[in-house]
């Protein structure tokens, strides 16, 4: 009896195929890379800005988020009442931040006004205690959640601004204009999505 031992035919060329393969994915994640960085050098903070998730401390975090939560029920409010909601219908309503207790104490214990800009609503809320938080100031311009290609119960978006005061001495704003701000030491907040980051759409 004969054995004839039969050796794979072409294995070297399919290692040779197998590296080739590698060597392309590890050249394509390399090109993404590249084409990625410009990107997220171009969503840098202008210098009137700050990073709601790296620049604020947790009491300003958690004014920060109740401010957004509260500007889709101050635009609901507005659009079935016709007018600007007052502070103290807000506090009556126990709707963060604006209500008083030990939860607004614990973030800087802020004294609340509305501000209104022609028919913008303007809601400026100046800390008791700076070492907590900063002072804050919400602003939704009149347009927000009239747009018909909108939903109207949204107010979330770019329109919608939330500004902090850290600099000089606590005071209230004497113009609430983006210029008037930024001279004043305000900075607007916002929030950028990274790649660590799930993106949810426009930034706050």
């Amino acid at each position: 009896m004969t054995t004839q031992v039969v050796r794979p035919a072409g294995a070297g060329h399919e290692t040779l195929w197998v590296l080739l393969a590698a060597a392309g994915v590890l050249a394509l994640a390399a090109l993404v890379i590249g084409v990625r960085a410009p990107t997220e050098a171009a969503a840098a903070l202008a210098a009137h800005q700050v990073d709601a998730r790296t620049q604020l401390n947790p009491a300003e975090q958690g004014v920060h988020a109740d401010l957004l939560v509260a500007a889709d029920e101050i635009v609901a409010l507005r659009d079935s009442e016709q007018a600007m909601p007052t502070v103290e219908a807000l506090r009556d309503m126990g709707l963060p931040p604006f209500s008083a207790g030990p939860e607004a104490r614990a973030r800087g214990a802020h004294e609340w006004r509305a501000a209104p800009q022609g028919h913008d609503l303007t809601y400026v809320g100046r800390s008791a205690e700076p070492r907590l938080a900063a002072s804050f100031l919400l602003r939704l311009p009149a347009t927000v959640g009239r747009d018909a290609g909108k939903d109207a119960g949204h107010a979330h978006g770019d329109a919608v601004e939330v500004w902090i005061q850290r600099e000089g001495p606590v005071a209230w704003p004497e113009g609430i204009d983006e210029p008037a701000l930024v001279r004043q030491g305000w900075r607007q907040v916002v929030t950028r999505y990274d790649a660590g980051v799930t993106r949810q759409g426009a930034a706050h």
